[in-house]
C-alpha cells in the first residue's frame, strides 16, 4: 500500500514546485511606435494560447493574437487609415498571430525566436523577455514592409519598435 502511494505524492510535490503561470489578456498591453515619424499607438484584444511554466521557460510555448481592428494611434483618422486594405487590412484579416519556436534564456531574460503573421504573411520575429514582478516585458522589432505595409517607399522607414507586457499570475 505505502509503495502505490509513492507516484502520487510525488505529483503532488512537484507541482508545488512548478511556476505555470497564467497570463491576463485583459491587462496585457501592446505598445507600438513607427520609429520614422515617432507616431505611437497600442493594440488590444489580446489572446493567449500558449502555456508558460518559468522554471522550464526553454520547453514554454509562447502563442497568441491580438485584433487588428484595436490599432490605435490617438489620432481617429490616422488609425481607421492604418485599419484599412492598403495597410493592416483589418477586415480580411482581423488578427494578428504570434507562435514561439524556441526560447532561450539570456542574461536579462529571455529570448523567444517564433513566427508573426500579419495580413497573412508569416515572417521570423524574436522577442526579448525580462520579468519584472509579475509581468513579462517584451521587445522586439519589426519592419511593416516585410508584411506588405508600406506606410513609406522606403524599406528603411517602415521600422516599428513593439513592446508587450503580459501580467501574470502564478
Amino acid at each position: 500500500m505505502k509503495l502505490s502511494l509513492l507516484p502520487f505524492i510525488f505529483l503532488l510535490s512537484f507541482g508545488c514546485y512548478a511556476q505555470q503561470i497564467t497570463i491576463n489578456e485583459e491587462l496585457t498591453k501592446i505598445y507600438f511606435t513607427f520609429i520614422d515619424q515617432d507616431v505611437e499607438g497600442e493594440l488590444s484584444g489580446f489572446k493567449f494560447t500558449g502555456a508558460i511554466d518559468l522554471n522550464t521557460i526553454a520547453t514554454a510555448i509562447f502563442s497568441g493574437s491580438v485584433t487588428t481592428e484595436s490599432l490605435d494611434t490617438h489620432n481617429w483618422l490616422r488609425s481607421r487609415h492604418l485599419r484599412s486594405k492598403k495597410y493592416f487590412a483589418a477586415k480580411e484579416h482581423p488578427r494578428l498571430y504570434f507562435k514561439s519556436k524556441t526560447i532561450t534564456k539570456t542574461t536579462a531574460g529571455f529570448r523567444v525566436s517564433g513566427e508573426l503573421t500579419i495580413k497573412g504573411i508569416t515572417q521570423n520575429c524574436i522577442w526579448n523577455f525580462t520579468i519584472q514582478e509579475n509581468n513579462l516585458s517584451g521587445t522586439t522589432s519589426i519592419n511593416t514592409h516585410d508584411y506588405n505595409i508600406k506606410v513609406y517607399d522606403e524599406k528603411a522607414r517602415n521600422e516599428v519598435s513593439i513592446k508587450m507586457i503580459l501580467p501574470y499570475t502564478k
